[in-house]
């Protein structure tokens, strides 16, 4: 009941993060009419009152949640909140900083959920753990270079990152590099055994958006419908692991 309360409120943080992403991002958003229409912020007005409010309460149930693992638990969260604020926010808004963008997004988007659940749960760390934290960093690290891929145009105009500084040519070079760099890790963590077979599908789903990157043209985008089913398909099969886990471990 621990840990599963702490899946939920790691969910529920992660979800946080976004809205407060969303909310600071809303003035460049609203330059582009694609990324207008996904920012709720850009399309509508809360309240002060009415957000405060819900963040107090979103925020109550993580302090109770970390509270759970003592003073641990609650220094992660601090750095929960601070990265939150610190990724997105003015005046330090790391996102908008040339290498900072990519450091913070690889440390803390795909990465830092599975370093938070070692750490707490206070478990003995093995070659799994440290496959499945460097297999995260190299995929949270692609994620964001194809996501500065996409929007490249629009943020040309209204913000810096990566990819501005150092323009798309670099950037869609770094990002095949990466990519194959994944897919190498990888193979060689299935060949020692290192990463069981229960969770090869994973690389499946993964798969075609994988290719993606290295068929496609430099200027053409991801596919949002691929990478909408393939992210489907990864929490569903996850879901069923989780359950089998439960009901037999």
């Amino acid at each position: 009941m621990q840990t599963t309360i702490l899946l939920i409120a790691i969910a529920v943080g992660y979800g946080l993060a976004f809205v407060i992403n969303d909310y600071h991002d809303a003035p460049f958003d609203a330059e582009d009419e694609f990324k207008a229409q996904r920012n709720f912020f850009v399309q509508n007005e809360i309240p002060k009152g009415k957000a405060l409010l819900i963040l107090i309460g979103i925020s109550s149930f993580l302090f109770l949640a970390f509270a759970q693992f003592g003073i641990k638990g609650l220094v992660i969260l601090a750095i929960c909140f601070f990265v939150m604020w610190a990724y997105s926010a003015e005046p330090l808004r790391f996102k908008s900083r040339p290498g900072f963008d990519l450091l913070f997004h690889a440390s803390f988007i795909q990465t830092f959920p599975y370093l938070i659940c070692l750490f707490l749960v206070g478990t003995a760390w093995t070659r799994l753990d440290y496959a499945m934290l460097s297999l995260a960093l190299f995929g949270s690290l692609t994620a964001q270079l194809e996501q500065q891929v996409r929007d490249f145009g629009v943020d040309s105009k209204t913000d810096t990152n990566f990819t501005t500084r150092f323009g798309l040519e670099t950037t869609v070079i770094f990002l095949k590099v990466a990519s194959l760099a994944l897919v190498l890790i990888l193979l060689v963590y299935v060949i020692n055994r290192t990463v069981p077979l229960s969770l090869l599908p994973l690389a499946f789903i993964a798969f075609p958006s994988m290719a993606h990157r290295f068929i496609r043209g430099r200027e053409a985008p991801r596919s949002e419908k691929l990478a909408a089913v393939s992210l489907k398909a990864g929490v569903l099969y996850i879901g069923i692991v989780y359950v089998y886990v439960l009901l037999t471990g």
